[in-house]
């Protein structure tokens, strides 16, 4: 994607914290499924083991593969924005850099911005804007 405007670029930053916590949440889902999976897979065999039962669903279970590559598609997905992210900063400044990262990839919020940069709120913006501007016609997502 090209960024065509202040407002994609806006939009793209916005991502970051969305990317980041869809990741999490994938992960920690496909990790509990992998863990329920060899637990499961941990019982059936010591109830074969111990000849309680010739009924059990080993061969059902197989998806723990695809759960890993969820997972190894989720940290993919992240890592690609990140690294569009290192490259686009080197386009910044150190207060654009600073302004992004506490805001978008740390989670800082606006009111706590003023704490973290030290100027008021309204310069945050004007500086938010003049990175915005300084991204248009960058690409990313390639």
């Amino acid at each position: 994607m090209k960024f065509s405007n202040a407002d994609q670029v806006k939009k793209w930053l916005r991502l970051l914290p969305v990317a980041r916590k869809e990741m999490n949440a994938k992960i920690s889902f496909y990790n509990q499924l992998i863990n329920d999976f060899t637990r499961v897979e941990y019982t059936e065999n010591e109830i074969v083991r111990n000849g309680l039962s010739k009924n059990t669903y080993k061969g059902e279970i197989n998806n723990v593969h695809f759960y890993r590559s969820q997972i190894e598609e989720c940290k993919k997905k992240y890592d690609k924005l990140l690294k569009d992210w290192e490259r686009l900063s080197k386009l910044l400044d150190s207060e654009e850099i600073t302004l992004i990262t506490e805001k978008y990839l740390k989670g800082n919020s606006w009111d706590s911005m003023e704490f973290v940069m030290f100027y008021s709120r309204r310069q945050c913006f004007r500086i938010l804007e003049r990175a915005a501007e300084k991204l248009i016609g960058e690409t990313v997502g390639e």
